[in-house]
């Protein structure tokens, strides 16, 4: 389980350092403006989405001696991190011009994301195959999902740190060099780790040149998504993730403003909160196989959702009243502790573990129901489903991302370099990062409740598929 979850520590940096800094890179360091940088990130998101379930019908019916996720996830990766780079060193000439500028990053971010899809979508079927058990998988996807969050700790977290350290000349993240070291020390290890899971999952390989298929046709492509669309069981899970992403994914955006601006964090200490949430994700990851064992998954959904909900709702009623403003200090004993930060870290970390028992919780819930799929049809459609779940998450990422965007536009942000913003604008950023989320996620909590499947029916079903094999061989 450890040595596939590598894999997700490439996926962590990559991703993870472009929904923490791109923005910023795009308005802060380059220009761009918040509305336009919304934009180019979101149509390469919705376009990762759409290619989804397009390559999970390709990789379910390869037929290839080194089996059917393998050789898609070498190179994929491989072009994952030869885009990658580009994402950060842009050439002078598009830099010079704000329309060129766009249209790079939206041939580039489109690029990125292709290469994404071939890689990640075989990657995640692979990791439906690797485990079988109905409470194992939460398990796998809780390994998986802490080992993101760890690379995400000692990569995108550190950064802060290692690449954007205050001065006194600028403000660090005005600075388009750091990106680029950024972009090249992230790239080289992300190679390291995709080249890594290749090795490690190698026995995972399956000749699938006589495997049971419909083939690679338009045809077969349309009947595999009729088919998912029209179960019943994943239709919630659909749902439920689409609309909980657009929530983490619009916090995730927001808080790097929040960090920088409002809070007015310096270098070690927005290191110190971003890695805390990245922790907190990890922690609760880890948290969600024993959940579901107490509570049954959607039992461990509901715990998750209510925990990130009421953590934010504290942080809103402490900063937007002003009973807690940024930099406040008490003095105990005659140590002076800096009562804001702590606050805001500790329940920021404590969201975040919220969100870290959601995710992986959910990711089990699509196993689940791929399975079960397979009981009733006899053909394993792992890649199918894992890639349909993965347009749904998304889908939803492009729509927060686009609306980051415009909301940083609507309270008020001005982009460029060294820009001071109005204490009106950094309330109100303060009040969509903080309750945008909360309001988001108990909307999804109100769809998941009608998810049907538990421990009982996939046990049912298992055995009903044994005995209906056994009357056939009779």
């Amino acid at each position: 389980m450890i040595g596939y979850s590598i894999g997700e520590c490439a996926n962590s940096i990559i991703m993870n350092s472009l929904f923490g800094y791109a923005m910023l890179y795009y308005t802060d360091a380059l220009g761009l403006t918040h509305a336009d940088a919304g934009i180019a990130m979101a149509l390469a998101v919705f376009w990762d989405a759409i290619t989804d379930p397009v390559m999970g019908h390709v990789t379910d019916n390869t037929r290839n001696r080194f089996g059917r996720r393998h050789p898609f996830m070498l190179l994929g990766g491989l072009a994952v991190i030869a885009t990658y780079v580009f994402l950060w060193h842009v050439p002078a000439v598009f830099t010079a011009n704000m329309e060129l500028l766009f249209w790079y990053l939206v041939v580039i971010n489109l690029l990125q994301r292709t290469a994404i899809t071939v890689f990640y979508v075989p990657y995640v079927a692979l990791g439906f195959e690797i485990c079988t058990e109905y409470r194992g998988r939460v398990t796998l996807q809780g390994i998986r999902s802490a080992m993101n969050m760890l690379a995400n700790v000692l990569g995108p977290g550190l950064a802060w740190v290692i690449f954007f350290s205050n001065n006194s000349v600028s403000r660090a993240t005005s600075v388009p060099d750091n990106y680029t070291s950024m972009g090249l020390a992230f790239a080289t290890i992300s190679l390291l780790c995709i080249l890594t899971v290749l090795v490690v999952t190698r026995k995972y390989i399956k000749d699938s040149r006589q495997m049971k298929t419909e083939g690679n046709t338009i045809g077969g492509f349309i009947r595999d998504m009729r088919e998912i669309l029209a179960d019943p069981y994943p239709r919630y899970v659909f749902a439920f993730i689409v609309v909980v992403t657009i929530g983490i994914a619009l916090v995730s955006s927001l808080q790097m403003y929040l960090y920088e601006h409002f809070m007015r964090f310096g270098g070690i200490e927005k290191t110190i909160t971003h890695s805390g949430s990245m922790v907190g994700f990890g922690i609760g990851s880890l948290l969600a196989t024993l959940l579901a064992k107490k509570f049954d998954k959607k039992g461990g959904v509901y715990f998750g959702g209510f925990l990130s909900i009421g953590c934010n709702v504290v942080l809103a009623i402490f900063f937007l009243p002003g009973f807690l403003t940024p930099g406040q200090t008490v003095v105990l004993f005659s140590v002076t502790i800096p009562l804001a930060y702590i606050v805001f870290t500790f329940f920021h970390a404590l969201y975040w573990t919220g969100n870290g028992i959601v995710i992986p919780t959910a990711t089990s819930m699509m196993a689940d129901v791929s399975e079960i799929n397979e009981l009733k049809t006899g053909i394993n459609k792992d890649g199918a489903y894992a890639a349909v779940f993965s347009f749904s998450q998304k889908v939803a990422i492009s729509v927060a991302v686009l609306i980051t965007g415009y909301t940083l536009t609507f309270v008020g942000f001005e982009p460029g370099r060294e820009v001071v913003q109005s204490p009106e604008t950094l309330w109100r950023l303060c009040a969509a990062t903080l309750l945008a989320g909360p309001a988001v996620a108990l909307i999804s909590l109100t769809l998941i409740r009608f998810y049907p499947v538990n421990d009982k029916l996939i046990a049912d079903l298992r055995r009903e598929n044994e005995s209906s094999r056994a009357m056939d061989q009779i």
